[in-house]
C-alpha cells in the first residue's frame, strides 16, 4: 500500500496535539474552574503612595472572596519592602488586610513600581498596581503643615440622546351640551432637568367624527388646538415648557354650531419624549500660596465614589493634566506633585468630568497640600 510522503509526520503531530487537549481536559477536571465568588474583587484597585526614605505608610486592602485559602503576594521592584496583617487565610465574604510599605533608606529618590497579587486556592487571581514616590528625608529644623481645600459633595454626568418619559394608550375624549370627557395624564423627568434640551408630544389618532377640534394643553400650555385627521400628530415642546413634574391635558372643543352633535377622538397612543445632551462637570478653582509652592513636598485629591452610572471613565484633572481615568468606586488617593499638574502660585483649577451616558456620585472631595517650612 503507497504511503504519501509525511504522512508520518502529520500522524505523530495529531497525536501529539491530542495528548495535549487530554493532558489540559485532566488538569481542568483535577483543578477545577473558579466560580464567580471565588475570583477576588479588591478596593482599591490600584495604589499610589509617597514615603520618605527610611518610613513607612499603610492602607487597608478589601477583598471580597469565597476561598479556602486566600494568598497575597507582592512582585516588581518593591516586593520585598511589602508586608500583609494577614495572608494564607480562609475567607467567605469581605477581608481586611492592612498592608504596610517600609521604604529602606538607602533608595533613591524617584517612583517605584509593582504589585500586589490575591489569589484563591481556587485558582481565582486580582492583581493590583502599586506605585510608591520615594521622597528625601526631612530635614531636622523643618516641619511639615497640609491644608485642606474642601469641594464637597457633588454628581459628575454626561448625556445625550432621547427618552420615553411616559406612554399611555386607549383615550377617548368627547365632549357635548351634556358631556366633557378629557383624559389628565402626569409625566416626571428623572434626568436631570439642566440636560434636557427640549421635548415633543406624538399621538396616534385612530377615530374622530371631525365635529370638534382636539385640544392638548401642556403644564396647563396649549399646545395643540386643531381638527386632528386620522394618524400621527406630532406637537414639538420647547425646553422653557419643561418641568421635573408635567401634567398633560387632552380634550375636545365643542361641536361648534351642530351644538346637538358629540365631538369625539379616540387616541390609541400617546407618547411623551424628551431630548437631552451636555454634560455636568465639577470645575473649582483654588489658591496655592507662594511659601506652599516653594517648600511643596505633596499634593493630594481625596474623595469617595458611593455610586456610579454607565461605563464611562471618571476623569479628574488638575490645570489639564490628568490624575486619573478610570471606572470603580469607593475611597480615592490621587497624589501629584506641583510639576506633574502645572501647579502655579495664585489660582488653578480642578475639574470632575466623565463620558457619554455615565454619571458619578461623589462625597467628601477635596485637596490636601502639605509643605516645608523652617521651625520657629
Amino acid at each position: 500500500m503507497m504511503r504519501v510522503k509525511g504522512q508520518g509526520k502529520l500522524d505523530e503531530f495529531a497525536f501529539v496535539l491530542l495528548a495535549g487537549l487530554v493532558i489540559i481536559i485532566v488538569m481542568l477536571l483535577v483543578w477545577g474552574i473558579p466560580g464567580p465568588t471565588q475570583i477576588p474583587t479588591i478596593n482599591p484597585t490600584s495604589k499610589t503612595l509617597s514615603i520618605e526614605k527610611g518610613s513607612s505608610d499603610k492602607f487597608i486592602l478589601e477583598i471580597n472572596v469565597t476561598s479556602k485559602l486566600v494568598t497575597l503576594t507582592a512582585s516588581g521592584t518593591i516586593k520585598d519592602w511589602v508586608s500583609f496583617s494577614d495572608n494564607n487565610f480562609e475567607s467567605e465574604g469581605l477581608t481586611n488586610v492592612e498592608v504596610t510599605v517600609k521604604v529602606p533608606k538607602g533608595e533613591e529618590e524617584r517612583e517605584y513600581y509593582g504589585s500586589i497579587i490575591v489569589e484563591s486556592q481556587e485558582r481565582g487571581q486580582v492583581t493590583m498596581p502599586l506605585t510608591i514616590k520615594v521622597k528625601a528625608i526631612t530635614e531636622p529644623g523643618t516641619e511639615q503643615l497640609s491644608r485642606s481645600i474642601y469641594i464637597g459633595d457633588f454628581t459628575v454626568s454626561y448625556a445625550q440622546g432621547t427618552e420615553t418619559v411616559k406612554k399611555e394608550g386607549n383615550i377617548e375624549v368627547k365632549k357635548s351640551m351634556s358631556e366633557d370627557k378629557k383624559t389628565t395624564i402626569s409625566a416626571s423627568i428623572t434626568r436631570d432637568i439642566n440636560l434636557v434640551t427640549g421635548g415633543s408630544l406624538i399621538l396616534d389618532v385612530f377615530y374622530t367624527n371631525g365635529e370638534g377640534n382636539l385640544v392638548v394643553k401642556f403644564n396647563n400650555e396649549v399646545v395643540y388646538d386643531n381638527k386632528a385627521t386620522l394618524g400621527e400628530i406630532t406637537i414639538p415642546l420647547s425646553k422653557n415648557s419643561l418641568t421635573s413634574y408635567n401634567v398633560i391635558e387632552i380634550s375636545t372643543s365643542k361641536p361648534g354650531w351642530k351644538f346637538w352633535t358629540t365631538s369625539v377622538y379616540r387616541i390609541e397612543k400617546i407618547e411623551f419624549k424628551i431630548n437631552y445632551f451636555g454634560d455636568i462637570e465639577k470645575k473649582q478653582t483654588f489658591e496655592v500660596y507662594k511659601d506652599e509652592l516653594t517648600g511643596f513636598k505633596e499634593g493630594l485629591v481625596s474623595f469617595y465614589v458611593n455610586n456610579y452610572e454607565g461605563n464611562g471613565k471618571l476623569k479628574v484633572q488638575i490645570n489639564g493634566y490628568s490624575l486619573y481615568e478610570g471606572v470603580r468606586r469607593g475611597p480615592f488617593e490621587l497624589s501629584f506633585d506641583f510639576a506633574e499638574v502645572g501647579l502655579v502660585r495664585g489660582m488653578n483649577i480642578i475639574s470632575f468630568s466623565t463620558e457619554q451616558e455615565t454619571s458619578y456620585e461623589i462625597e467628601n472631595a477635596k485637596i490636601i497640600i502639605t509643605h516645608e517650612q523652617p521651625e520657629s
